[in-house]
């Protein structure tokens, strides 16, 4: 697998910017987060996470993922990295986003765990700096197909290990849920059994929300 000093090497041959620079070791920080949750491949996680924009070396339009594929199709790198780049857009593109948007026809949904992972990072990584998955959100929401958005969605749900609280069936209510949890970077399920509501939380506010949950137990 390649190491993360020829993933950076590679991102410099090819004059990709301080600006994304900093973002790719930025998402690769995170994403190596999350691989820590899972039984999945970290060093592809690494690799595939530092090398997901090196298309940006010469485009940031929507098909950056496309020439970046290119680009490390023609450096013989390996074809699991490449399709993390290749998937990483939004929270991956079906055949026809790909058509809509003017891309190549193909699916571009990120199907394994370490594709998901960078996917995800990606997503919720600004230029440097970590957003919520609100943020996220609210921004695929003014940009993204209502499909894009509940696969945004999904992917948090698979990415990150749920932390799970139970709470009397009683305070097992949306309202109560959400005001307890407020603005923290986190989603939830529930599942309600008799007597008992357990809340799965997913996010990297997922402790913090517990705690909060915990006081209405």
């Amino acid at each position: 697998m390649m190491k993360p000093e020829e993933a950076l090497a590679l991102l410099k041959k090819y004059g990709t910017s301080d600006s994304v620079i900093e973002h790719v070791k930025a998402v690769r920080d995170y994403a190596m987060e999350l691989a820590a949750q899972h039984d999945c491949d970290r060093e592809l996680v690494e690799a595939g996470a530092l090398l997901h924009d090196i298309g940006r070396s010469r485009t940031h339009s929507i098909d950056h993922a496309i020439i970046g594929a290119a680009i490390l199709r023609q450096e013989g790198v390996d074809e699991r990295i490449i399709r993390i780049t290749e998937r990483h857009i939004g929270a991956g593109l079906t055949d026809e986003d790909a058509v809509n948007l003017g891309l190549p026809p193909g699916d571009y949904l990120p199907k394994t765990m370490e594709e998901k992972i960078v996917c995800q990072a990606d997503n919720l990584m600004g230029s440097k700096d970590r957003i919520s998955i609100h943020e996220a959100i609210a921004t695929a929401e003014e940009k993204w197909s209502p499909d894009g958005v509940k696969r945004l969605i999904q992917l948090q749900f698979e990415v990150f290990k749920p932390v799970e609280v139970s709470i009397n069936s009683r305070a097992c209510d949306k309202k109560q849920i959400e005001e307890a949890i407020g603005s923290l970077d986190v989603l939830y399920k529930k599942k309600v059994e008799i007597g008992t509501c357990k809340i799965l939380l997913y996010g990297s506010d997922a402790e913090k929300a517990a705690g909060n949950l915990k006081k209405m137990a």
